[in-house]
């Protein structure tokens, strides 16, 4: 009866494992061969069948299918939901789980990878309304947590799924959430993150851990996050959660997780206010996240008919416009949208209806301004009415200017707006530009915009009485001016030179003097012809909000020309006062238009960067003003070269046109201070106060992030674009980019990772500054002291770093003959037998194994280098022999031909992270 039994259980296994399909009749046939055979029997055998497929690790659909099979055979005997758990587990079940949870710690990984891949199958056949026994519960729960601290990812991978359905996001202290969120974001598999978003379910816990996964640095994990949120309502969000998600999915780097958030994100929140858009855009709250909004639209758009959009803009069928007293941020948004998607897609008739003619959209935009004008409201309405302004302007972009009555309008209504009360940076912005299309001549452009900031600093003032003077007193005027102007001058040359000698007390003095004389020719120059009486002044407006009002019209406005203007000349003086403003929102402004003004004249530029210098000789509680002109110093130096400014580097004593055959001062690294002289001849802002590469390289330690961050993004444009040549520089970015201080600070690791990509390729003397720069940083890093937040890097990996860069900028440029590696080989042999060195010499052995060598056909470098080996092989041999195995690498390296023997420094990058 035995082998009868074995046979045809044996038959049955080997059928199932085909075809799913016959599954249900072996299932009949495989529960016929139970009820005529004892227990035990069938246990033996059934048991020996199932061993097969849990013991083979391979993902074949054969083993697949088979397991299947038994899971739905095994849960045949499960205790029906009439019962719930009134009614005892069957012997079998309670043996098949008993196994099957003894084994779940198997030695073999492949083994506990099966036993978790089959109880998720036993679980998952029980059907949507299963019980389970609570004992049982209890021991899977436990057996399976075990597996998710597994060392292997695949089986940590299915004991999460294992575990799905013994869950209880209802519970806040169910221990399978517990496990799943510190899996999600700890554990440093990708599947294993991915099973966990697959499977876990939804409270506001598991939202949150989500929601942080989106920002995960692999793109499916990010993909499985937008996923699990997108099952989740929107209403659930918070408006900042629901714009972050937005902002980052859109815009996300993977294709794959931008087409997630396109085509189920969006529709997902789209189906959930039941297709209305406005709905949609209210949620989001287009006032914070209005880019984000205006994008999501842009991309639904695309996948539904005209006529759906079309319905929901609620516009007027006569006037073709929304009625003033029913615009909003939501319905104003919404139609510059359509508007724009009509014209993206040029369907001109449909276009027709939603806008009317230029003239008549200028006139309901001054009626919209003349709306809110006429009395006061809430802090709140007035946002949404700058808003509002913001989107009708925006949807004036769109008309075309061929109209020669609609643009003299679009003119008159811009100008009127920008004088107005209700403009923000935004809208300035907008009209300004916008203006330079409505009036294409550069010199007209810029006198309409003179004319409003004279207008809006100067206002005039109805009744005003004014007296001619006489010609005698206005000569004399006019020769007083003259004779200010030239003392001012004189001075403000006084001024450049005490700033460049580091003379602040004097130039505060000189400073003082010029202000007093300004002050006296503005006085001059503000009675011409006529004097106004003094109960009628005319006074101009010198607060905080006309200043950056005005110096944000001149700053927009500037950036659309290339030469400037006498117009913009006269402008100048305006720009120089701002400087002397007491809030820093307007000496901001100023320097950024101070900064565009030297840019577009290189007399300026060398007669006023140093204004940009002195803001650091002053205490400022707005370290942005620091940011500011740090930012416009090196803007001015790429654009023109430290030459210009009479500002050069001090030559390096590593420098390879100092180093002839000399290998050994690689890593002889002497401080700056202590350079000869003799090199190059020096200009007076170096012997004067302090070497310029040195005081900007100190910024990079400065404690404000984002003076740190503006230093190294300016000294890396430099390197590219050859403005300054310094390996000391170099080794300084090295360690910015693997100092723990800069962990969060994304944009500068971002940026000093693009530098380096960039940096080999694209300047010609990378090889040799990487060379000089390679001793001096794994000094600082060994050298560091026990509190230095440098001692945690780890300096064999900077090594194969620099190593690596190397290796990759000679493959760029294969035709040079200089080959870095042969020089660092010497010069690491050198170090490493140097009883004085300060590096660690594991590290250096180390290194060696990461050269690549091309001697050519030099005997006698090849002796010395034998010789080398030779020496540090004897030594340590008598200090460290677990090293011989790196020195034996890199002799067989030595021995096979160069091409051969290339390190492949991104494809092992993290094998000893």
């Amino acid at each position: 009866m035995a082998p009868a039994i074995k046979d045809n259980m044996k038959d049955i296994f080997h059928k199932v494992q085909l075809n799913k399909t016959d599954h249900p009749q072996y299932i009949k046939k495989l529960t016929k061969l139970y009820e005529r055979t004892d227990l035990d029997t069938f246990w033996k055998h059934f048991v020996w069948c199932l061993k097969v497929p849990l013991s083979t690790p391979q993902q074949h659909p054969y083993v697949v299918n088979t397991l299947e099979f038994c899971a739905k055979f095994c849960m045949s005997f499960y205790p029906s939901l009439d019962n719930e758990s009134v009614e005892p587990i069957s012997p079998f079940l309670s043996r098949l789980f008993e196994f099957l949870l003894s084994s779940h710690n198997a030695k073999d990984k492949g083994v506990r990878f099966r036993i978790c891949h089959f109880l998720n199958m036993l679980l998952n056949s029980m059907g949507d309304n299963a019980f389970i026994d609570d004992n049982l519960c209890d021991q899977i729960t436990v057996s399976m947590m075990d597996r998710l601290l597994d060392k292997s990812p695949k089986v940590r991978a299915q004991a999460v799924f294992a575990l799905y359905r013994l869950q209880d996001p209802s519970d806040e202290q169910c221990p399978v959430i517990k496990m799943y969120l510190f899996h999600v974001s700890r554990d440093p598999n990708v599947e294993v993150r991915k099973a966990v978003l697959a499977t876990m379910g939804k409270n506001q816990k598991t939202l949150q851990a989500a929601f942080i996964r989106t920002r995960d640095i692999d793109d499916s994990v990010r993909k499985k996050a937008y996923e699990f949120i997108s099952k989740i309502t929107v209403r659930s969000l918070t408006i900042e959660q629901r714009e972050c998600l937005l902002k980052d999915g859109l815009k996300d780097r993977s294709e794959s997780v931008r087409t997630c958030v396109n085509n189920v994100l969006l529709p997902a929140w789209l189906r959930y206010f039941k297709g209305e858009y406005m709905s949609l855009i209210h949620a989001l709250d287009v006032g914070i996240g209005t880019e984000s909004a205006t994008l999501a639209l842009q991309i639904l758009f695309k996948n539904v008919g005209l006529d759906t959009l079309l319905k929901q803009v609620p516009v007027d069928k006569n006037t073709r416009l929304i009625p003033l007293t029913s615009l909003t941020n939501e319905n104003v948004l919404y139609w510059k949208c359509v508007i724009q998607h009509l014209h993206h897609v040029s369907a001109i008739e449909e276009l027709e209806l939603m806008i009317p003619e230029l003239s008549e959209f200028c006139k309901y935009i001054h009626d919209f301004v003349a709306f809110i004008s006429s009395q006061s409201h809430e802090t709140w309405e007035t946002e949404s009415h700058k808003f509002i302004l913001l989107q009708l302007f925006e949807i004036s972009t769109m008309y075309d200017l061929s109209d020669e009555v609609g643009r003299k309008n679009l003119n008159e209504v811009i100008i009127d707006t920008l004088m107005s009360d209700h403009c923000s940076t935004k809208i300035i912005e907008c009209l300004v530009s916008h203006l330079a299309k409505v009036i294409p001549d550069a010199s007209n452009m810029l006198n309409a915009v003179a004319n409003v900031i004279s207008e809006i600093r100067l206002p005039l003032k109805e009744n005003a009485v004014t007296q001619q003077i006489t010609a005698e007193q206005q000569h004399e005027n006019n020769m007083r001016k003259a004779r200010l102007k030239v003392d001012v001058i004189e001075l403000e040359e006084e001024l450049y030179q005490s700033i460049k000698d580091q003379n602040f007390i004097q130039a505060d003095k000189l400073k003082e003097k010029i202000n007093t004389l300004k002050e006296e020719i503005n006085r001059l120059c503000n009675t011409p012809e006529t004097i106004i009486t003094e109960d009628n002044m005319r006074e101009e407006k010198n607060d905080t909000v006309t200043m950056v009002k005005c110096l944000d019209i001149l700053y927009v406005a500037i950036q659309s020309i290339r030469v400037l203007t006498p117009t913009l000349r006269s402008l100048m003086c305006f720009v120089l006062n701002s400087l002397d403003h007491p809030h820093d929102n307007v000496h901001i402004l100023a320097l950024k238009t101070l900064c565009v003004y030297c840019i577009l004249d290189k007399e300026l530029a060398k007669k006023h960067i140093m204004i940009f210098f002195y803001q650091f000789s002053l205490e400022q509680e707005n370290q942005e003003i620091w940011v500011v002109s740090l930012m416009a110093i090196f803007d001015l130096l790429l654009v023109y070269g430290l030459e210009y400014f009479d500002i050069l580097q001090t030559p390096e004593n590593n420098s390879v046109h100092n180093r002839s055959e000399k290998t050994r001062s690689l890593y002889t690294h002497e401080d700056s201070t202590h350079e000869d002289i003799s090199i190059s001849k020096r200009t007076e802002i170096e012997e004067g106060p302090c070497n310029f590469i040195k005081i900007l390289t100190g910024l990079l330690t400065n404690a404000n992030q984002g003076l740190r961050t503006t230093a190294a993004e300016g000294l890396c444009k430099l390197l590219l674009n050859q403005r300054i040549n310094s390996s000391n520089l170099v080794s300084r970015l090295i360690i910015m980019c693997y100092n723990p201080v800069n962990v969060d600070d994304i944009y500068l690791r971002q940026c000093l990772s693009a530098f380096f990509d960039c940096f080999v390729g694209r300047v010609p003397d990378a090889q040799e500054m990487l060379e000089n720069a390679y001793f001096p940083t794994l000094q600082v890093l060994c050298n560091a002291p026990d509190i230095s937040p440098l001692r945690e890097i780890n300096a064999y990996h900077v090594s194969r770093f620099i190593l690596g860069l190397t290796k990759r900028g000679s493959q760029k440029n294969s035709g040079q003959t200089f080959y870095t590696h042969n020089n660092l080989a010497f010069a690491i042999l050198a170090e490493i037998l140097n009883p004085e060195s300060k590096i660690d010499q594991e590290i250096l052995i180390r290194s060696l194994t990461d050269l690549c060598i091309q001697l050519e056909d030099d005997n006698l470098s090849k002796q010395n280098l034998q010789k080398a080996i030779k020496n540090v092989t004897k030594m340590v041999l008598n200090a460290d022999k677990r090293l011989l195995k790196y020195i034996q690498q890199f002799k067989q390296k030595l021995e096979i031909p160069s091409e051969e023997t290339g390190i492949n420094t991104e494809d092992d990058s993290d094998s000893e992270s």
